[in-house]
């Protein structure tokens, strides 16, 4: 894999989110398969959704190759968007914003509610939890960015399956790791996705600052470096 897919795909794979759905998975009685379904589930929907892109995406003929004037404007709004997110973070824009709505609309927040997707991790059905990773586990921008890229490579079929495939596979470390290790040392396992849940819970939003600074600082200065 290409060093600047890989390092997309490394910010795609700082996901809270996903080390959230592990967490709850594990600490159900049938930790093994319900992960193993919210795998399967994940890793169908990101791969196939990824393919239909760059297939879409290679067949309009706009990015014809990386320094296209489409892709590296590209690369500048995004970055540009991602710089001004991680702004928006650090400031807690977001969060004053939100205030502000609910207090126009005079709806509360609506403490220790959990998130629907939550709920449906929780339920501990196999079926359930791979219907919910198929909805949960859509591209997200580091995603989209790498896809754009491969549909620039000019790779052949086979090369556009297993970068997309590959991709997916850095993206669904924080899910693999685990799944593995519930093989070798199931408990041990366990305690550290709580540890590592709890750590990302406590700093998600220096996190998101830092992965979204970092992301937008590397698509501005590659887009303004091909433009």
């Amino acid at each position: 894999m290409p060093v600047q897919l890989m390092l997309l795909a490394l910010d795609a794979a700082l996901y809270p989110t996903l080390l959230a759905a592990v967490a709850i998975l594990l600490s159900q009685p049938r930790r093994r398969s319900l992960l193993t379904a919210y795998l399967a589930g994940g890793l169908t929907m990101s791969i196939g959704i990824g393919l239909g892109i760059v297939a879409l995406l290679s067949g309009s003929g706009a990015l014809h190759d990386d320094r296209s004037g489409v892709s590296w404007i590209i690369d500048v709004s995004v970055g540009a968007l991602a710089l001004l997110l991680a702004v928006a973070l650090a400031t807690h824009a977001d969060t004053r914003w939100e205030a502000r709505h609910r207090s126009a609309r005079a709806q509360p927040a609506a403490p220790g509610a959990e998130p629907l997707s939550q709920r449906l991790l929780a339920r501990g059905s196999v079926p359930v939890v791979f219907v919910a990773a198929l909805v949960i586990n859509l591209p997200g921008v580091a995603y989209l960015i790498g896809l754009k890229d491969i549909a620039t490579g000019g790779h052949g079929t086979g090369g556009v399956i297993a970068l997309v495939v590959a991709f997916n596979v850095v993206m669904f470390t924080l899910a693999e790791v685990p799944l593995a290790g519930l093989v070798v040392a199931p408990e041990r396992t366990v305690a550290l996705v709580d540890q590592a849940d709890g750590w990302f819970a406590a700093n998600g939003r220096r996190i998101a600052v830092v992965l979204s600074a970092a992301l937008g600082v590397f698509l501005v200065v590659r887009g303004v470096a091909k433009a």
